[in-house]
């Protein structure tokens, strides 16, 4: 069977990399607020889409709606680190897994254990003043009402995330394109073969397993050695362990 086989190329590694797509967070109740679904309805209830709100010139001029979409929509939607997460925290811990790749803002690899985390667009627990550059925890930003504000110097604290048309720090980038570069297996997650994740960073990859687990199926699955459509959360367990 693929699985028996998928799970010995799994063991039998050594230096495994994981590209980690949205759905998985998406899986645990995050938001994906590039995703279609949904929204329309966003859009009528904060009266701008998504991609709008979520940018650094609204953060700038309109912080107020800015803030309201961002602790409604992100930070009280954190979900919760799944059996996908907690797996590969475990593969970490074994020696095998030596780097997670993601664009999610929610941080559930770190929650779920993983110390080798890539999180190219930041994390929603890391909130600095652009000002003094003092550093805010979570709490203190779901706290406030209706902005949260430096202490010092009283304006908006700043999540140390990448918004809507922000350049990504391109030493973060070379970063994992040489992990991706090093491994002799590459696990795609909850993502396409088409997606910005996996298509940024397999042109890097020059082993020969890239083993692809995702619940919807793409015309590109067939650039994989390996394809299962299922969710992540309910594969990768049976896989290691």
């Amino acid at each position: 069977m693929q699985a028996d086989h998928i799970r010995n190329i799994i063991a039998g590694s050594s230096n495994i990399v994981c590209l980690l797509g949205l759905k998985v967070s998406m899986d645990c109740g995050c938001l994906n607020y590039r995703q279609e679904d949904g929204l329309y309805d966003l859009e009528l209830k904060y009266g701008y889409t998504p991609d709008e709100i979520f940018s650094a010139s609204f953060y700038n001029t309109r912080p107020r709606q800015f803030f309201e979409f961002y602790q409604n929509e992100f930070l009280n939607r954190t979900g919760a680190p799944s059996a996908c997460h907690e797996t590969l925290a475990q593969m970490e811990k074994d020696g095998i897994l030596k780097t997670v790749i993601t664009r999610e803002l929610f941080g559930l690899s770190k929650r779920a254990g993983c110390k080798r985390v890539i999180e190219l667009h930041g994390n929603i627990y890391h909130n600095r003043c652009p000002r003094c550059g003092k550093e805010y925890d979570i709490d203190y930003m779901k706290a406030a009402n209706p902005i949260p504000l430096c202490e010092s110097c009283g304006i908006p604290v700043r999540p140390v995330v990448c918004m809507m048309g922000e350049m990504l720090n391109s030493k973060t980038i070379a970063k994992a394109a040489d992990e991706v570069e090093k491994a002799d297996t590459l696990l795609v997650l909850g993502c396409h073969l088409h997606s910005p994740l996996a298509d940024n960073f397999l042109p890097y990859y020059k082993g020969k397993n890239l083993i692809l687990i995702n619940e919807e199926k793409h015309f590109l699955d067939s650039r994989a050695d390996y394809v299962i459509n299922e969710k992540p959360a309910d594969v990768l367990p049976l896989l290691y362990g």
